[in-house]
């Protein structure tokens, strides 16, 4: 198993190396954005996930040698995770409207499909295992990538979040899917974990780079990615629960027809939320409850994923002991 530590060690300095040149280059073509939080909203370099990108396939290509099983599955969840970041970099670049963006991650999908990844047949909780047939490549997989792209792209905007929580998320689905003797798993899964680490050293409060969409949506796509070709869908959707409530809390706001208001405001330090009466998130309604600052903010959502983890986990170790 030395061979995953190598995998980590690779996406983590190269991430480490590539970032501060990111950072550089980036503002040098005004790929910049206003860190709303802060007291002047100075310019931070947008885009940064690029250098997520860059460690993740740094340590994920290191890892095929040592893959001793579907190197088609391995590829095609590659080739799935890069078409995803490549809808993030032109999202961030071009703008895309969010009807479009959030079904684009669909034909990201595609490479997944063609391949039938996955088994049609899901171990549920206290259903045990149920066999969906067709319904599983047609429906699942491109859902499955299109929700966690969109999930993770959601929950957003505050220094360190989104790397941090990546970290949190794939880190505890790599654990899993090693006591599951899941190789393709942990080797995705850790490989995108030490890239979040490493993008994490300059992400976190004070940000000196943001990842974008680029970053957030390959996130989402390499833990669905993983999770589809593992079989370990349950695990992935309980290991990623802070971003589906987000998502939910948001969409069911959005049914309701309440307008928009992105950015809480700072007063004394202390984040503010918008009103009842304006579409919420995850974050707004933790700052309803407490009154926090951004990192507080930030190190809350870290809290609840690092519990939905330890959960994915300790059914990973139920599963394993019942032989399923």
């Amino acid at each position: 198993m030395y061979w995953i530590i190598i995998v980590f060690i690779a996406s983590l300095f190269s991430t480490l190396i590539v970032t501060p040149i990111f950072i550089k280059r980036l503002k040098e073509v005004g790929m910049t954005g206003l860190d709303i939080h802060k007291p002047g909203q100075e310019q931070v370099a947008e885009m940064g996930g690029l250098a997520v990108v860059f460690g993740f396939s740094v340590g994920a290509f290191i890892a095929i040698p040592f893959i001793n099983g579907d190197l088609v599955s391995l590829f095609a969840a590659l080739l799935t995770i890069t078409l995803t970041g490549l809808i993030g970099i032109c999202d961030d670049v071009f703008g895309i409207r969010q009807k479009f963006k959030a079904f684009l991650p669909f034909f990201a999908a595609i490479p997944l499909i063609a391949i039938q990844a996955g088994d049609y047949t899901m171990i549920m909780p206290f259903a045990g295992p149920v066999d969906f047939g067709l319904i599983y490549p047609i429906l699942f997989i491109p859902l499955g990538i299109a929700v966690l792209a969109n999930a993770t792209n959601m929950l957003a905007g505050y220094n360190g979040l989104e790397a941090g929580l990546g970290f949190i998320t794939c880190g505890f689905i790599g654990i899993s899917g090693l006591m599951a003797g899941r190789p393709l798993v942990y080797a995705i899964m850790f490989a995108m974990a030490a890239a979040c680490l490493g993008f994490l050293k300059f992400n976190k409060f004070p940000s000196r780079i943001f990842p974008g969409d680029v970053g957030t949506f390959t996130i989402g796509a390499a833990i669905a990615s993983a999770a589809i070709i593992g079989n370990m869908e349950v695990i992935g959707v309980v290991a990623s629960m802070p971003y589906i409530i987000n998502g939910a809390i948001t969409s069911f706001s959005v049914i309701l027809r309440k307008p928009i208001q992105k950015f809480s405001r700072v007063e004394n330090g202390v984040l503010v939320p918008p009103g009842r009466g304006f579409v919420s998130t995850l974050y707004f309604e933790i700052e309803r409850k407490f009154r926090l600052t951004e990192k507080g903010v930030v190190y809350f959502i870290w809290a609840i994923g690092i519990v939905f983890g330890v959960i994915s986990v300790l059914m990973t170790l139920a599963q394993v002991a019942l032989g399923a």
